[in-house]
């Protein structure tokens, strides 16, 4: 059971850090927080700790308990943590024999769009209908902002992560629309990106599935996300040849973890 921060089968240290996060009004802070802690300490202690968390978070879901799944997951990919402290707790992770734990620190995925592609979808001009005159980026920037239906039907096919970006904020888009875009197989690496980072939509369940099923999105935040999947979604997806194997790997080694510290009624 969870009440007010507090998680069963961990200890005052590990409970006051809990409590701390979920404090925290923001996704950003509490991601920030964490970076934060990870740079103090042994990284053994840190893999340990965070591998009790992610178990604690399956076998006791709740509000609390997604909030720390996905603090940890944003903390291992933040920007802001060093590449020192970063190699440091996936080598522990490594030689403590936590893949799953070192795989949430990747930073580099293998390139998976092809040149030509990305060049054509990042076109300066762009037509949003057939025999319409192509619009500039500034135009269609400038529509993502909009709060009519009609026209962010259309704004949300547009490739270009500069005007998902804008996309994202607008108030007027619905889940569905994001679930569209993240399920696009011709989207830009760098766009799913950018969804998968975002403090709001990266945290609704159907944006989340949507991103790991799509082979484009870029590998490491594709790990970081599968990290918060239920054991059926991870059953799905460590059997999808069209995936990246080190994917499907973390999906498996997720499962028998899960099995091994979840006791069965």
């Amino acid at each position: 059971m969870v009440s007010d921060g507090r998680m069963c089968g961990v200890g005052p240290d590990l409970q006051r850090l809990v409590q701390r996060l979920v404090a925290l009004p923001e996704v950003r802070m509490r991601t920030l927080a964490l970076v934060e802690h990870l740079g103090e300490g042994d990284p053994s202690h840190w893999v340990a700790t965070l591998a009790q968390l992610l178990d604690i978070a399956h076998a006791q879901p709740s509000a609390d308990t997604a909030k720390v799944r996905e603090t940890i997951t944003h903390a291992a990919g933040a920007e802001q943590l060093s590449y020192a402290v970063r190699q440091r707790i996936y080598e522990a992770a490594v030689a403590l024999g936590h893949l799953e734990i070192a795989r949430l620190f990747f930073r580099e995925s293998p390139m998976t769009a092809d040149p030509r592609q990305v060049a054509k979808q990042k076109a300066p001009e762009r037509a949003l209908e057939r025999r319409s005159r192509p619009l500039t980026l500034g135009e269609r920037k400038s529509l993502a902002r909009t709060h009519r239906r009609d026209r962010l039907a259309l704004i949300i096919k547009d490739p270009h992560p500069a005007v998902i970006t804008i996309l994202l904020s607008n108030p007027h888009v619905t889940e569905p629309d994001i679930v569209s875009i993240a399920a696009n197989r011709l989207a830009l690496p760098e766009a799913l990106a950018i969804i998968a980072h975002h403090p709001t939509w990266s945290a609704r369940y159907a944006v989340k599935r949507a991103l790991v099923l799509n082979p484009a999105t870029p590998l490491a935040a594709a790990i970081r996300i599968a990290t918060t999947l239920t054991s059926l979604d991870l059953r799905e997806l460590s059997g999808l040849t069209s995936l990246p194997p080190a994917l499907r790997a973390h999906a498996q080694e997720l499962l028998r973890r899960r099995a091994a510290a979840t006791p069965l009624s």
